[in-house]
């Protein structure tokens, strides 16, 4: 008779635990949120080129296979531009669909934007990040702060091991920044273009 309260707990007790688990860990207080930096040793203008034009931000972000713009901003600026953003995913081994609008624009000190996922109007997410730039001369400090909202049961359940995977991958692209804009020939503040995003 132990033998069979054993096996029920394993089967019944252990699954039990993890989503528990699970459901509890969706209310921490880190809940879908993701900060990373990194200190570039170029100056900010050269920085923020790259994460602010598309042609540069495919090459340093990871999985995203393409960035298209497809609404300019409303009174001619950055602010309310739209982009359609394609990212393949190694899990389900499938192209997922966003849509990216710029929300701040700041040359050389913030980007904001909002991303919402395509596709699936009741399972998906809804991000806003920023991106924040400081210092003088030759060195950039860059922060990069995101938060996420999932919609559906499913996403909101799988958040508290989609963040982690998430933190990881941002600290993989901001290294690959990082490594690409120190490849550049360093650009004096004055001699580097406006960034804009295209």
């Amino acid at each position: 008779m132990k033998w069979v309260v054993r096996i029920g707990i394993i089967v019944i007790g252990i699954p039990s635990l993890a989503i528990g688990l699970l459901v509890a860990a969706r209310f921490r207080p880190e809940h879908g949120h993701v900060f990373a930096e990194t200190d570039i040793n170029r100056p900010a203008p050269q920085v923020f080129a790259w994460i602010s034009r598309p042609e540069l931000i495919q090459k340093w972000v990871g999985s995203l296979t393409g960035m298209t713009l497809t609404s300019p901003a409303p009174n001619g600026g950055e602010v309310g531009k739209k982009f359609r953003m394609a990212q393949f995913d190694k899990i389900d081994n499938a192209t997922m669909e966003m849509e990216l609008t710029v929300t701040e624009f700041v040359p050389n000190e913030r980007l904001g934007v909002e991303i919402d996922s395509l596709g699936d109007p009741v399972n998906g997410f809804t991000e806003t990040a920023e991106y924040r730039l400081s210092g003088e001369g030759a060195r950039t400090h860059l922060t990069f702060d995101i938060h996420t909202a999932y919609r559906g049961k499913l996403p909101r359940a799988l958040e508290p091991l989609v963040t982690p995977a998430a933190r990881k991958k941002v600290q993989q692209d901001l290294a690959r920044l990082k490594a690409m804009v120190e490849a550049e020939p360093a650009v004096s503040e004055a001699a580097t273009p406006p960034a804009a995003t295209h």
